[in-house]
């Protein structure tokens, strides 16, 4: 039987080597004149490299969608969900409009979309659910020119030199987060402008208001992909790992 929770932390620390690495680097980084060397050497490797602004241009999908876009270390990111529905060839991603539709397609290995909830009104706001079969079928996801990023991407804002702060923070949206919780949003000064779209998990929908799930190209096991997450109440940027027949939102980035 599959795990009840959809999405897990990656789970790293269960490799003894990582742990005490970990362990190691810890007490190193906690001697004051380590401390006071890092941020150095930090600040001259990230001179002129983290430029962050919004690109000129927006980028259009199959359907016409357009995005605004960031600039990240020389890198141009969408800073909005994609809501397309079609793939890069013109073929139709099938929309499932129950969860027994989605069920029927994510056990068929096959991909599709919906919308939180089922709901239309959601889309608008937070875009379209997928898929990780939607995310990694070769007629393409991503606008042409444009890809789904791998986890290895992600770290240009995990390495944002945010003066103390830490990467979540500065990544999500200062609206659009759930109301009824103190310090659910963010400050958004990287532009990505994270909103907490939810999840569709194995037979529930989880999350809208308070977390945001974006699909990484990366496999992590024959049934898991890794997808990076921001959480209300959190300030940092989460690793997970997804059952593949689970929705989550999706970011492109340019080629």
């Amino acid at each position: 039987m599959q795990d009840a929770r959809s999405c897990i932390p990656y789970p790293a620390s269960r490799i003894p080597i990582f742990g005490i690495l970990r362990k190691i680097s810890i007490f190193a980084l906690n001697q004051p004149f380590v401390k006071i060397l890092f941020r150095i050497l930090l600040s001259l490797c990230f001179i002129g490299q983290f430029h962050v602004g919004q690109a000129q241009k927006t980028v259009r999908d199959f359907d016409g969608n357009t995005y605004k876009t960031l600039v990240i270390a020389n890198k141009t990111w969408m800073s909005q969900n994609l809501n397309v529905s079609h793939y890069r060839n013109g073929d139709a991603i099938p929309e499932a409009k129950s969860g027994a539709e989605w069920d029927r397609y994510s056990e068929s290995r096959m991909g599709c979309w919906c919308y939180y909830d089922f709901k239309t009104s959601n889309g608008r706001i937070y875009g379209k659910l997928y898929n990780w079969f939607a995310v990694n079928d070769p007629r393409g996801l991503a606008p042409k020119g444009w890809h789904v990023p791998k986890d290895v991407e992600w770290l240009v804002f995990t390495n944002f030199p945010g003066n103390g702060e830490r990467p979540g923070l500065l990544m999500k949206s200062p609206s659009g987060w759930s109301d009824g919780y103190q310090n659910c949003g963010g400050i958004n000064t990287t532009g990505f402008n994270g909103l907490p779209g939810g999840s569709r998990e194995v037979g529930f929908f989880s999350g809208i208001g308070l977390l945001g799930h974006w699909w990484c190209s990366t496999e992590s096991e024959v049934n898991f992909a890794r997808t990076r997450g921001l959480a209300c109440m959190s300030k940092d940027l989460w690793l997970n790992v997804c059952l593949k027949q689970c929705g989550n939102s999706v970011r492109c980035v340019k080629d």
